[in-house]
């Protein structure tokens, strides 16, 4: 009886402990957001510095949200699967800081007047494509969508993530953001390509 309740104990532990941790990885990860945000509020004329930054932080969440699971299957570092629990929470901050890079872009629009930029090909693939599928994916990120759903189409849903890759990785070409690109995206893809070629040999 004892032991039984040590055990009880001790879950109900871990799981307030992965409770703090996930509310204190929304925080983290949006923190630089809030402040952006606040900036902007306080001068709208800000727009000029957050833009670049927020685009920055919106790539970079992407890729490591992306990279995760590849990695794990490559190599299963403890870090990894730890940062992991947190994917969730990192591809929504991706689309948090995407959002806000959108919003200054538009800020500008709103103070040139130079709307007819909105067709410029760099920013149609992240109008059409990333930015749905991003939102797409950030509203389904939580339980309730995957008991909603049913996992296997929950999935197939969230495969849509790499159409959102193409979209960002032509915006970043398009817009002339060249190194930045290969910088980024050809790791990612490598370690995209190297699970699965590592599946299909499994398989094979």
């Amino acid at each position: 009886m004892i032991k039984k309740i040590k055990v009880q104990a001790e879950s109900t532990y871990r799981d307030k402990a992965l409770i703090n941790n996930s509310n204190m990885s929304w925080v983290l990860s949006h923190s630089v957001f809030i402040v952006m945000v606040l900036i902007l509020i306080y001068d709208y004329t800000a727009w000029k510095s957050v833009l670049p930054y927020a685009g920055y932080f919106a790539l970079g969440f992407f890729i490591i949200t992306l990279a995760l699971n590849p990695l794990i299957k490559i190599k299963s570092y403890l870090f990894l699967i730890k940062l992991n629990r947190y994917r969730r929470q990192l591809g929504v901050a991706s689309f948090s800081y995407a959002v806000l890079h959108a919003g200054c872009f538009f800020i500008k629009r709103s103070i040139d007047g130079k709307w007819q930029y909105l067709l410029h090909p760099a920013i149609l693939p992240v109008l059409i494509l990333a930015l749905p599928i991003l939102f797409i994916l950030a509203v389904t990120s939580n339980q309730y969508s995957i008991k909603k759903f049913s996992f296997p189409k929950w999935k197939k849903i969230h495969k849509a993530v790499y159409f959102a890759e193409i979209a960002i990785i032509l915006h970043l070409l398009l817009a002339g953001h060249v190194l930045l690109a290969f910088l980024t995206f050809l790791p990612l893809i490598s370690i995209q390509f190297l699970r699965r070629y590592n599946k299909n040999t499994v398989k094979s």
